[in-house]
């Protein structure tokens, strides 16, 4: 049957792809350029005094860039904002959005370090923390479609049509999972896999919303099960959000044309640049850390490196994240206020701001590092 973007594309091929000479001369350069690029920034997170500095500040980044691929946009100051406010007041839809993806990243993370692999039960739950619903896959009346972003007279168009039906959806679904986790049977390089299973991922479209940033979750998670990165530092939602259309057009050239060699190339690509692009944050933050902790010992040695490190953790800061956290020596809000207010006085931290009920302290320059790309 020819393959019609109206109708539920039931025919999707299960993996591997089966066309020849998808993985040519061309693409094993690209492999070989993006492969070193990643075992670049593994190397330089290894050596970090404290990586979870940069996993914290890395995948909010990752949420953003994500969710502004579905039109979900705010900044990073924002986000900082939000996660400041207290349970009971107002964030706003997109920040609470963008924190949802954050913490499905997080999540993600634990499972599969609990796991080692992934698995149906990881892909249920990351969408759920993503839309807060209860819901798992598409039912057999759930059919969906994608349709044309613009203004133009094709605007609106239908695009694509995923596959429709429970059963078929677990069916391809299980054959992903596979895939991804048979390495004796399917035997690819991880970032060829990760490559093949992102368009695999997005063509079934297992959910009735959330797909795109589930399967961006996804990609991350898998490199960790396989072991090429050690923490979960490269996002390449960055790279899709700044090539939306390319990134589109490959995958429905995938659908239309088993189009695979254009599609891998895009892929390595984008595991290079986000790989050179999050060494130079890494560098940026890193060093920045480095002559904040100078700086501060220079003028009042009394404060513990402890305390500058967290600012870097938490760069709006409140009194509770010392106060409340068994990581630091300090017990008391009101000895945190203290030490925050002796970074504010030495010119380390922006004066306190009142954000809802909350008192904050804002590492400014560690902000604008991180917000470079908003744009």
């Amino acid at each position: 049957m020819a393959y019609d973007r109206n109708t539920p594309f039931n025919e999707l091929p299960v993996l591997p792809p089966t066309e020849d000479r998808i993985i040519d001369t061309e693409v094993l350069k690209k492999w070989g350029i993006a492969r070193a690029a990643i075992a670049k920034l593994d190397g330089i997170t290894n050596t970090l005094e404290d990586p979870k500095i940069m996993v914290n500040t890395i995948a909010l980044q990752e949420a953003k860039e994500s969710s502004k691929i579905e039109n979900i946009v705010t900044t990073t100051d924002a986000l900082y904002e939000a996660m400041a406010l207290s349970a009971t007041e107002t964030k706003s839809e997109a920040a609470k959005e963008v924190l949802r993806y954050r913490e499905s990243l997080m999540e993600g993370i634990s499972l599969v370090e609990e796991k080692k692999e992934l698995d149906i039960e990881v892909l249920i739950r990351l969408f759920q923390i993503i839309k807060e619903s209860t819901a798992g896959f598409r039912t057999d009346l759930q059919e969906v479609f994608l349709k044309r972003d613009g203004s133009d007279a094709h605007a609106g168009e239908r695009v694509y049509t995923p596959p429709l039906g429970n059963a078929l959806i677990k069916e391809k679904l299980n054959n992903l999972i596979e895939f991804l986790n048979d390495d004796e049977k399917y035997d690819f390089d991880p970032l060829i896999k990760m490559a093949v299973a992102h368009y695999q991922f997005e063509a079934i479209h297992p959910f009735i919303d959330g797909n795109g940033r589930t399967g961006r979750v996804v990609n991350v998670l898998y490199l960790v099960s396989k072991g090429l990165l050690k923490y979960p530092v490269a996002y390449f939602s960055r790279y899709i959000s700044q090539n939306k259309e390319e990134y589109q057009y490959l995958l429905k050239s995938v659908t239309e044309r088993s189009d695979w060699k254009s599609w891998l190339l895009f892929m390595l690509d984008a595991v290079t640049s986000t790989a050179n692009y999050t060494i130079y944050k890494i560098e940026q933050i890193n060093e920045l850390k480095k002559r904040t902790i100078d700086f501060v010992r220079e003028r009042n040695p009394k404060i513990d490196k402890e305390y500058v490190e967290a600012i870097f953790v938490q760069p709006y800061i409140k009194s509770v994240h010392l106060s409340e956290n068994d990581g630091y020596k300090v017990k008391s809000r009101k000895t945190a206020t203290r030490i925050l207010d002796k970074l504010v006085a030495i010119g380390a931290l922006d004066p306190p701001k009142k954000i809802g009920r909350e008192i904050v302290y804002i590492n400014s320059t560690l902000i604008n590092i991180l917000s470079d790309n908003d744009g």
